[in-house]
């Protein structure tokens, strides 16, 4: 069976609601992160799924590992270090505020790499593959990945903006791009980015360049695009919003779609109309909550 390789953070998210004078014994705690959910999307479909990432021996990265076996995610690639606390993001709604706690070894990401065969699926991205703690050994399995011929895709992921601003990240998001066989964004990364709201201008100027097939969400307009080459086509749809299980579901859709379809390495330079709305279906489907987790 094709395998999907997924490489993201481990994170625990406690959710603090709009009223600021709810009790806190109203708090809720989820598995963060759109690379997680969406791992666990796919491995409860059915699809052989590796999460590959980092978390504390401590008893929140117990429970992420545990979420992700619950779901049928593969977790021998996941590195339990000893000498911190796995990352836990206070969100506060309703502008999604978010304050994270991280507290790291000196040496990380110490991981077994999982096997990659020519065809697998292999995501990354967000923040983590920013880290500048983690990123050598990233860009290590990501070459591999690419020698092996995987079909590479980048999520940036890079919404809300860095505190030090974005100008220091932007050579490894460019070697990102470069890395990718597909791009797929939020519109607010892409104002992160890019400083633009203009997704087919983003794509013209910035994105094609490096890689030619592009899906982005628009939570604002309701709808998913995708581009590649000189096409374009659109799912529109009143339910897609940018929440952190809409933006997982996407993803996974987004890979499940590929891997029902057979769209590998080779044949993304070839893909027909039909494949394209498929894809652009599926990811809307699963965005609306299709194979939401529990």
């Amino acid at each position: 069976m094709r395998k999907i390789i997924i490489i993201g953070e481990c994170t625990l998210d406690i959710l603090f609601p709009q009223q600021r004078d709810t009790d806190i014994v109203d708090l809720k705690a989820i598995p963060g992160g759109r690379l997680l959910n969406a791992a666990a999307m796919l491995g409860d479909a059915g699809y052989n799924v590796t999460y590959v990432s980092e978390c504390a021996r401590d008893l929140t990265g117990d429970m992420l590992v545990d979420f992700l076996k619950r779901h049928n995610v593969e977790t021998r690639s996941i590195d339990r270090y000893t000498d911190g606390i796995t990352p836990l993001n206070l969100r506060f709604e309703p502008d999604d505020t978010i304050i994270g706690s991280r507290d790291y070894p000196k040496e990380r990401f110490d991981v077994v790499w999982p096997r990659i065969d020519n065809d697998d699926i292999v995501v990354f991205g967000t923040y983590f593959s920013l880290d500048r703690r983690v990123r050598p050994q990233v860009v290590d399995l990501l070459n591999h990945a690419a020698e092996r011929k995987a079909l590479i895709i980048y999520v940036p992921g890079l919404s809300p903006a860095p505190d030090h601003g974005i100008t220091k990240l932007m050579p490894d998001i460019l070697e990102n791009l470069e890395m990718a066989s597909v791009v797929m964004t939020r519109s607010s990364d892409l104002a992160t980015i890019f400083n633009a709201d203009d997704v087919a201008l983003c794509y013209a100027r910035h994105i094609r360049f490096y890689c030619d097939t592009f899906i982005n969400i628009d939570a604002v307009a309701r709808k998913l695009d995708i581009f590649y080459r000189d096409s374009l086509i659109t799912e529109e749809s009143s339910s897609i919003c940018d929440t952190l299980h809409a933006n997982a579901g996407a993803l996974a859709g987004t890979v499940a779609a590929m891997c029902d379809n057979d769209v590998t390495l080779g044949r993304l330079s070839c893909m027909a109309e039909s494949e394209l709305k498929a894809i652009v279906s599926a990811a809307s489907e699963w965005a609306i909550g299709k194979n939401r987790v529990k």
